[in-house]
């Protein structure tokens, strides 16, 4: 009781001394975590998910599933905007694995088996049961479909390679290693935004809108303004971030934080 009294003296402190330059989130919540974990998101729902012993792990209220490959290796990365079709990343395998919402297997692509075969750097889903795929050995990102296994290039070859990637169904946003933000759609199209601020890791939550995490510091940056904005939060240190649906959540080394974000308009 006493140091959730203390962190929320040290909550309204920290409003007061950024109340003209920071975002104002409301902390909402504190779940301790069982074990060593990584954070890799939250859904709609309530669902908090997150790799253990590399066993990624889908927990609420008590209640865990569990997914578990050994042989592929250490998970690379979640895409959980569909809870019914996650898709994990073994990079390491070059490898990929579709779980429904119960995280039983309903699909494996090893990238090495396909026609041609694939080097992947980057995965996420795209629309109508395909994947976004950054392929190494032609530097060019392009679409999957899981359902014919075949693969269409969209862009032209880049040495730049990809930094940092995020994707929803209709587009696919990288930085290269000169920071240079980037933006293709299904036709392949890609559209150039300008360079970003050094960064650790990154989220895109609104059109022109980023989460940078720099250091144990998070800011809001906008792309159109070249705004950098704090964000408020107590945490001194944190190991990873996720936003959706107005909630920013925190991870720690001991705790998953909670805080009720509102973004100011574009």
């Amino acid at each position: 009781m006493i140091r959730y009294l203390t962190l929320l003296v040290l909550l309204f402190a920290s409003l007061h001394a950024t109340a003209q330059e920071a975002l104002l989130p409301v902390r909402i919540m504190a779940t301790p975590k069982a074990t060593a974990q990584r954070f890799m998101g939250t859904d709609a729902f309530g669902w908090e998910y997150v790799v253990a012993d590399n066993e990624f792990r889908k927990v609420k209220d008590g209640k865990v599933y569990k997914y578990r490959n050994v042989a592929l290796g250490d998970i690379t990365r979640a895409d959980l905007q569909n809870p019914l079709q996650i898709v994990l990343f073994y990079k390491k395998f070059n490898t990929v694995v579709l779980l429904d919402n119960q995280l039983n297997e309903t699909g494996v692509v090893n990238f090495n088996e396909t026609a041609p075969p694939l080097m992947a750097d980057a995965v996420g889903l795209a629309s109508q049961n395909r994947l976004w795929v950054y392929d190494v050995t032609t530097q060019q990102t392009g679409l999957f479909d899981l359902k014919k296994s075949s693969y269409r290039t969209l862009t032209p070859p880049s040495n730049s390679g990809i930094t940092w990637y995020q994707n929803d169904y209709n587009y696919f946003y990288w930085t290269d290693a000169s920071g240079a933000f980037y933006t293709l759609n299904l036709f392949g199209s890609v559209t150039a935004a300008g360079v970003l601020p050094g960064f650790n890791n990154a989220q895109l939550i609104a059109a022109n809108t980023l989460l940078l995490q720099q250091g144990n510091t998070l800011v809001q940056y906008n792309l159109a303004t070249r705004k950098a904005t704090p964000v408020s939060i107590v945490e001194k240190s944190f190991t990873a971030f996720y936003y959706k649906e107005g909630i920013l959540s925190i991870f720690t080394n001991s705790e998953i934080i909670q805080y009720k974000l509102s973004l100011p308009r574009e």
